[in-house]
């Protein structure tokens, strides 16, 4: 097998139904249209590529509609080129935030996949610090840890937490929030620290160029990770993980890169401008 493909390979052995769903669901940013000021209603599309090693792995494609008190965010995303050979998926995430006293609330987070013509889905509901999900199928608790009840109290979808960093972002504050995150799956806090400013060359064809303001994340799991894994949180270091946002020609601030660096080797997440 030649060493690319190799490499490849080796990154779907180590990377199972639920880990590459956390990739395009929980931890990849593509899947996070951050939009803030949505003073005026608006409609826009946008488009990320995934790559590990030279390779372009996944394709995502994110549609958002805004206005003053509501954002619902829909995506698809799926794997591509030689990924796809290995490893067949493609899914879908809705999302729709409500604004309350300048914060933005979950209202409804829904994900759907297929991988290898396996199906699950997931919804939840917020209502009034009430959650209330679904699974289906149901979590194995075999492979996964159980999601304990008692810590679903004020959680927040990954979505809308994303949300509120933007508009830190956009009062010249910084990103520094820790968030407690449940999408459906999974439970998780999710700590975000500034590390600093830097301008972004484009190093593919029509990635972003730009100033950018660089965060990095820690997630501890409280529930539904696997039980077997070679993932160890408390060594992480928030350069392990590094969230790049940046100012569009449309004005609007998103999250134009993504590093995530593990022994595998590292994924990079890009914002493509043009989506013809």
């Amino acid at each position: 097998m030649p060493l690319k493909e190799n490499k490849i390979y080796n990154f779907i052995k180590i990377n199972k139904i639920t880990k590459f769903n956390a990739l395009f669901i929980k931890f990849l940013i593509i899947n996070f249209a951050f939009i803030s000021n949505a003073a005026l209603g608006y409609e826009e599309n946008y488009y990320y590529e995934v790559q590990f090693g030279n390779l372009i792995i996944g394709k995502v494609e994110v549609f958002v509609e805004a206005n003053r008190n509501e954002i619902i965010l829909t995506t698809k995303s799926k794997t591509a080129g030689f990924l796809n050979i290995l490893y067949d998926y493609e899914g879908e995430l809705y999302s729709s935030s409500k604004r309350k006293n300048n914060y933005w609330l979950p209202k409804v987070f829904s994900t759907t996949g297929t991988f290898n013509k396996k199906k699950r889905s997931s919804k939840i509901n917020f209502e009034n610090n009430l959650v209330k999900y679904k699974n289906d199928p149901v979590l194995d608790l075999k492979k996964v840890h159980p999601i304990e009840q008692s810590t679903l109290n004020e959680v927040i979808d990954p979505v809308t937490a994303f949300i509120n960093i933007i508009e830190k972002i956009n009062s010249n504050e910084k990103c520094d929030k820790i968030f407690k995150i449940f999408d459906g799956r999974r439970r998780y806090n999710l700590q975000i620290k500034a590390l600093g400013n830097t301008f972004l060359k484009n190093d593919r064809p029509k990635s972003f160029n730009g100033k950018v303001l660089v965060c990095g994340l820690k997630v501890t799991p409280l529930g539904g990770h696997r039980l077997e894994t070679k993932w160890k949180p408390n060594e992480d270091k928030f350069t392990d993980f590094k969230i790049f946002f940046g100012e569009t020609s449309s004005g609007r601030t998103l999250p134009v890169r993504m590093n995530l660096e593990r022994w595998f080797g590292t994924v990079i997440i890009r914002l493509i401008r043009d989506v013809s």
